[in-house]
């Protein structure tokens, strides 16, 4: 059996005002979060606010094209799908 070492990951390149850390939801629920920024760079993070105000930084690869405003389902960092803005509490 040959093993190889892995090479270690790049680091996240942040975006001024994005930021690379991101939050985490508890067990197997998604939170509604509303996008408050985007990466100016027009890479895939945002920052984005739930219901509690507390800003994350999330990965919205999946449900690209967004604005400003928009409302997402976030779990585990990332953007699974867009929500319409009544659905949110």
């Amino acid at each position: 059996m040959h093993v190889t070492a892995r090479e270690p990951e790049p680091a996240p390149v942040a975006a001024p005002g994005i930021g690379t850390r991101r939050r985490a939801t508890r067990g197997n629920d998604g939170m509604a979060m509303r996008v408050l920024l985007l990466d100016p760079a027009g890479g895939s993070l945002a920052r984005c606010a739930g219901t509690d105000g507390i800003p994350a930084t999330v990965e919205t690869v999946l449900v690209t094209p967004l604005e400003a405003g928009a409302v997402v389902l976030v779990h585990a960092g990332v953007a699974l799908l867009r929500l319409d803005a009544e659905w949110v509490p």
